[in-house]
């Protein structure tokens, strides 16, 4: 990870992209297990990681949920054979 700030900083940085990752994984494999819907994956995970990592803004620990349900609906989307328009 390359940015424009100082070692603290950095170092904070890269804890939470650690943390994120860590978080995505675990969400995805366990969706990908149980075929679990957006409210499952709510209830599951979001007062896990809210115990888990108090000091990480909401946004972050909704991340991995909401990117996992956004990838699921595009691959619903294409296996349904709905074509994807593309942006320029």
């Amino acid at each position: 990870m390359d940015c424009y700030a100082n070692k603290p900083s950095r170092g904070a940085l890269r804890e939470i992209v650690d943390r994120l990752e860590a978080m995505i994984e675990e969400t995805v494999e366990y969706a990908l297990e149980h075929k679990a819907s957006q409210k499952t994956l709510h209830r599951v995970f979001y007062e896990r990681y809210r115990d888990q990592y108090p000091w990480m803004p909401t946004g972050v620990i909704k991340g991995p949920i909401e990117m996992l349900l956004e990838e699921q609906s595009l691959l619903e989307r294409l296996r349904k054979g709905i074509e994807l328009i593309p942006i320029d």
